[in-house]
């Protein structure tokens, strides 16, 4: 019987080294397989941020420049000044007023791609494409034109009789301007979401009664909850951080953290206040998108991402 003991115990420890083996040989190339983004992620992202972070703790003065003291007042100034407080706040607001334009602007045209037939599929992706062909500054100095005070927006109010059509150096001006940068995230991150919807589901419930509006509603948006939030993250993580569009559309008196970023560190040369307030900007994006994550996952749709 000890013998019998002693040769199962041997086979358990033959099959456990076996196994252990096996999970070192597919460990190792996963591994491999990961080096190539972790060294990128790590030279392009957590050096630089790290710099970033040392540099925010230093002081600055106009007479000697840098001072290689650490401390958080460059911090306490950013969120205790109500300069830089307003700053924050239109920065949040911009992202948001962003990123819900391009849903609703993005969302119909989504729609219609993962219904339409492949030839007008095509030809409408290829619109939805194509202004990513044109430099984003190009593309802000056509919406100078078409906003400024003898642009587009200008004829098309006088028309009706209305003042007013002149919206640059306005906040409406560059939601328009983000608007037109941002908006094919949003749809193909839509569009990807409703193209593996099974047709028949929404023909179903229309043949149990519904109406389009409640197909809609409870069917087909639900369905598509995951491109919608993968297109807003997306828009407001990019919104949060744009320059060109903000300081062209915006005007000189229009200030968000990535206008103010470029204020203190290229105007003033305040490299320590310019690496807190960029400091400051990633920490909120990525503190709000992860609760944005989580409220939407906790919500009525968590059951479209479990």
């Amino acid at each position: 019987m000890g013998a019998t003991i002693g040769q199962e115990a041997a086979g358990l420890s033959k099959m456990t080294a076996r196994l252990a083996r096996r999970r070192r040989s597919i460990v190792a190339p996963v591994v491999l397989l990961l080096l190539p983004a972790t060294a990128l992620l790590t030279v392009f992202f957590i050096v630089p941020f790290g710099t970033l972070a040392v540099n925010s703790l230093f002081g600055f003065s106009r007479v000697t420049g840098i001072i290689h003291d650490l401390s958080l007042e460059n911090y306490e100034r950013i969120w205790l000044d109500s300069r830089y407080q307003g700053v924050i706040a239109s920065t949040l607001i911009q992202s948001v007023l962003a990123s819900l334009a391009t849903l609703l602007v993005g969302y119909p045209v989504a729609y219609y791609i993962s219904r339409a037939t492949a030839r007008a599929k095509a030809v409408v992706i290829i619109m939805v494409l194509s202004p990513l062909l044109i430099s984003v500054v190009v593309r802000s100095f056509g919406w100078v034109i078409v906003l400024g005070p003898d642009g587009l927006t200008t004829w098309l109010f006088g028309l009706v009789g209305l003042a007013g059509g002149d919206i640059l150096n306005t906040q409406a001006a560059v939601i328009v301007g983000l608007t037109n940068v941002f908006l094919p995230f949003m749809v193909l991150s839509i569009a990807t979401s409703l193209q593996v919807v099974n047709p028949q589901v929404p023909l179903a419930a229309a043949s149990l009664g519904a109406s389009p509006w409640r197909v809609f509603w409870h069917v087909v948006l639900p369905l598509s909850l995951p491109g919608v939030l993968s297109g807003l993250l997306i828009v407001f993580s990019l919104a949060s951080s744009a320059f060109v569009t903000p300081a062209l559309l915006g005007g000189a008196r229009y200030m968000v953290l990535s206008t103010a970023i470029y204020e203190q560190t290229l105007i003033l040369q305040n490299w320590p206040l310019g690496s807190a307030l960029a400091v400051t900007l990633v920490v909120i994006v990525i503190a709000i998108l992860t609760i944005q994550t989580r409220l939407i996952e906790r919500g009525h749709f968590r059951a479209v991402f479990s």
